[in-house]
């Protein structure tokens, strides 16, 4: 391989090793006097509800099965408790036979606010109160965290079919791990 052909592929490949793995797959996101960082693909739209700070749309679905990503936020010592939000999660989930579904509760270790990541599939009635409030929708996922902040409760939630909500859960676990002030490193 001649000189030229080797500069070209040394080149080549670190465009796309940069671009396939850099920092252009990230775009930064300022809400509440915090940031954080989401997908590029992520499209902002803008927030529907004085309850929520940030919304998207996320790659994955279409129509009614779009995929969306919103943080709630309801203001100082606001929004309830993590076990007040599990059970409210809960309620709106059944499996196929109409049963409850079991929660994944955990804690996010390398978060730099405290947050506790809860994950729910199966048919989901989406809603704001206790219980099935809107058309249950089977193979749902539900991501949602409750982030403690000096501002009050974040409540990030990623929602949609299940299959495209596991292809984004690692870029909702790193929005909630990357959310700080701006003077922290």
């Amino acid at each position: 391989m001649g000189s030229k052909a080797r500069t070209f592929l040394v080149v080549f490949l670190l465009l796309v090793s940069t671009s396939s793995f850099g920092a252009d797959e990230w775009q930064g996101v300022h809400f509440l006097g915090m940031e954080s960082k989401v997908p590029a693909e992520w499209i902002s739209e803008p927030v529907t509800s004085s309850m929520r700070a940030l919304q998207f749309a996320v790659p994955g679905g279409e129509g009614s099965d779009a995929v969306q990503f919103v943080v709630y936020y309801f203001g100082p010592k606001q929004g309830g408790s993590v076990e007040a939000n599990l059970a409210r999660w809960k309620s709106q989930f059944s499996n196929p036979d109409g049963g409850e579904v079991e929660p994944q509760v955990s804690t996010l270790e390398d978060a730099k606010l405290s947050a506790t990541l809860v994950e729910l599939e199966g048919t989901y009635a989406r809603g704001v109160g206790i219980g099935p409030q809107g058309e249950a929708l089977p193979e749902r996922m539900l991501l949602a965290a409750v982030v403690e902040s000096p501002k009050g409760n974040l409540y990030p939630q990623l929602h949609g079919p299940a299959a495209a909500v596991k292809d984004a859960r690692d870029a909702f676990v790193a929005f909630i791990e990357g959310i700080k002030t701006p003077t922290e490193p």
